[in-house]
């Protein structure tokens, strides 16, 4: 997180609770980079193996619940600036299921290619979740009064609990 995503936490802090979905989605932004930035700076291939084995589940469950909670709703607004931030973090998730997936093949956790994908994989996880956290919360806080933001996490904790379970059971 930078010095500027930790001011302005502490400067929406008042007006956020751990059930406002802005909190939830902050909390999972942090622990996916820095599970993300463990991997890439990792020197041991079994340790890199093991923090993907731990990221890509808590990265498919938390965008999953995302689009179905967060991006089909901003989807059914008119303004073509929230259905676009919608259309975008689809798109943006589908690639980084690509680059997960590409990590998960490679047996090679040792090499620099593998590497190389760790890296792109962090710092577009980096800009997909500054882009979030700078353009989505502010707009779920503008749309959404707190009552319906907490309503939004409500949903967004059910929907992770389910693909939790799903996948867990596959």
């Amino acid at each position: 997180m930078t010095l500027i995503d930790e001011i302005k936490l502490l400067l929406e802090a008042p007006t956020m609770n751990a059930r406002d979905i802005r909190t939830m989605l902050r909390q999972d932004h942090d622990e996916a980079i820095k599970l993300a930035r463990d991997m890439y700076e990792s020197e041991s291939g079994d340790e890199r193996r093991a923090l993907l084995r731990q990221l890509k589940p808590a990265l498919v469950v938390h965008s999953r619940a995302e689009e179905k909670e967060v991006y089909d709703v901003l989807l059914k607004f008119a303004e073509p600036e929230l259905r676009d931030m919608a259309w975008e973090g689809y798109v943006e998730h589908g690639v980084l299921d690509d680059l997960l997936e590409k990590l998960l093949k490679s047996r090679k956790t040792e090499t620099d290619e593998w590497k190389a994908h760790a890296k792109v994989l962090l710092e577009f996880l980096e800009h997909h979740m500054e882009d979030e956290n700078e353009r989505m919360l502010p707009a779920l806080e503008e749309h959404f009064n707190d009552d319906e933001r907490e309503a939004l996490g409500r949903r967004f904790t059910a929907a992770k609990s389910r693909l939790t379970m799903k996948l867990r059971a596959a």
